[in-house]
């Protein structure tokens, strides 16, 4: 118990650490707030402009949790496709990796053009970004699943099914949540990617009227 307070404190402690040596740094070299803003005027900020900020953060919000919900639907629909089968597994693995390595800001402006400046193309990008960990992480538990496990339950006149949902689901559980951290991270910077490059409101949205003072 002692151990796991002392890791606790360590962690708050370097946190604090942290942006007390960011606010020190700025101060001493006199870095201009347009380069490097301090936390402490980042925090008075966040204050003093909330109510012109709230709305847009919940637009932020919404499009990411829209997004990471239908990452998850179909990532694990797809994953569950490929990891299943050695077959699927071996073709479409190279594929799905070759597709997420595309820089995803490179979509944006074709969802634009297809469905309109707005909400609807940051949650199409966001889910572009969310399901593929997902389903790179649910097909790898899948098709990792221990032979032995599955000649067991074969034996005992279990199905593709039974097997699936007894045994491949199951194991696959540590991968799936491990890829929920990385797929919610990814939404989120997919909302704000679209927003930057094409929308009206979200806290990725250009502020035209902002002047650049060096």
């Amino acid at each position: 118990m002692n151990s796991q307070m002392n890791r606790r404190i360590a962690s708050a402690a370097l946190i604090i650490g942290f942006f007390v040596m960011w606010e020190l740094i700025c101060l001493a070299f006199g870095i201009k707030d347009i380069v490097l803003p301090r936390p402490t005027q980042i925090i008075y900020t966040l204050v003093t402009r909330f109510p012109a900020i709230w709305p847009h953060a919940i637009q932020t919000l919404y499009e990411t949790l829209v997004a990471f919900a239908f990452g998850i639907v179909l990532g694990v629909a797809l994953g569950v496709f490929v990891g299943s089968s050695r077959l699927a597994y071996d073709v479409t693995y190279p594929l799905l990796i070759g597709f997420s390595s595309i820089p995803k800001v490179a979509v944006v402006p074709i969802f634009v053009l297809w469905f309109g400046a707005g909400t609807v193309p940051a949650i199409l990008t966001a889910v572009t970004l969310a399901f593929f960990p997902i389903v790179v992480n649910v097909a790898t538990g899948l098709a990792t699943t221990e032979p032995e496990l599955e000649d067991v339950m074969k034996a005992m006149k279990a199905t593709k099914l039974d097997i699936l949902f007894n045994v491949g689901l199951p194991r696959t559980m540590p991968y799936f949540f491990a890829s929920l951290k990385v797929a919610v991270t990814q939404a989120f910077v997919g909302t704000v990617i679209a927003e930057t490059v094409a929308s009206n409101r979200g806290i990725g949205k250009p502020d035209d009227d902002r002047k650049l003072e060096f």
